[in-house]
């Protein structure tokens, strides 16, 4: 927990800067736009998957439009599947004054304890905080949001789809990696180690025909490496493996 809460503290801090002179000047009026963040929370534990921060899909992200796409609860398999919900305006400005609200301070130093992250999108920047899973504030937020998810499931459908892929034990059995190639870009900070490929279009369809006959960790074979790899859905606000 640590190790994790130090390496979230560089972006949140640099983030917070950005976003400080908006919260004081006109920052109560969440900013618009169909790819523009409003607020994200992350729900991150202890002890990250292989891949890091960048495996874990937001569990809620609502944007300008009053769009909120959100991970559903239970087991994911190979292919992770999100949903999409409208926000009515009132909803929309209350949740963007809820996460405006939190506090700067650093989360708790529980160790290998949950933690959750939430930016907010302003016209200045964006800023990020890191607090306690039991944080009541965001417990109150976290459940906030969860209020807006109703009615039958709309399945978020991605333009792009970010692969992201970790080295494993070589001696284990892998399946093919259905398409040329699977190791892209190397990512750091918690995902030092792996790396990230941007799938587009057709390629998108063909690696969710074989991951959907496999579970989260099943392992890949591509150019003689063996892998463990979590797809990533892009967000609307995001467009490659930078934006992680």
């Amino acid at each position: 927990m640590r190790r994790l809460l130090a390496l979230l503290a560089v972006p949140a801090a640099l983030a917070t800067v950005a976003g400080c002179g908006d919260r004081g000047a006109g920052g109560s009026t969440p900013p618009a736009g169909a790819t523009t963040l409003v607020v994200r929370l992350s729900e991150l534990p202890g002890m990250l998957p292989p891949g890091g921060m960048a495996a874990v899909p937001p569990r809620y992200s609502l944007f300008g439009d009053g769009r909120l796409i959100s991970v559903p609860d239970g087991p994911a398999r190979g292919w992770p599947r999100l949903r999409e919900d409208t926000v009515a305006p009132d909803d929309v400005l209350e949740l963007y004054r809820a996460a405006t609200a939190l506090p700067d301070g650093p989360a708790a130093d529980v160790p290998d304890g949950p933690v959750v992250q939430v930016t907010v999108g302003t016209t200045g920047g964006r800023r990020s905080v890191t607090l306690d899973r039991a944080d009541p504030a965001a417990a109150r937020l976290l459940a906030a949001l969860a209020r807006q998810v109703d009615g039958p499931p709309v399945p978020y459908e991605p333009t792009a789809v970010a692969v992201v892929a970790t080295p494993a034990d070589p001696a284990e059995p892998a399946r093919p990696w259905p398409l040329p190639t699977l190791a892209g870009e190397p990512l750091g900070a918690t995902s030092a180690g792996s790396t990230c490929l941007v799938l587009r279009g057709v390629d998108v369809d063909t690696a969710r025909r074989a991951a959907a006959t496999a579970d989260a960790a099943a392992r890949w074979s591509s150019a003689g490496q063996v892998w463990q790899v979590a797809p990533r859905p892009l967000l609307p606000d995001e467009s490659g493996c930078a934006d992680l």
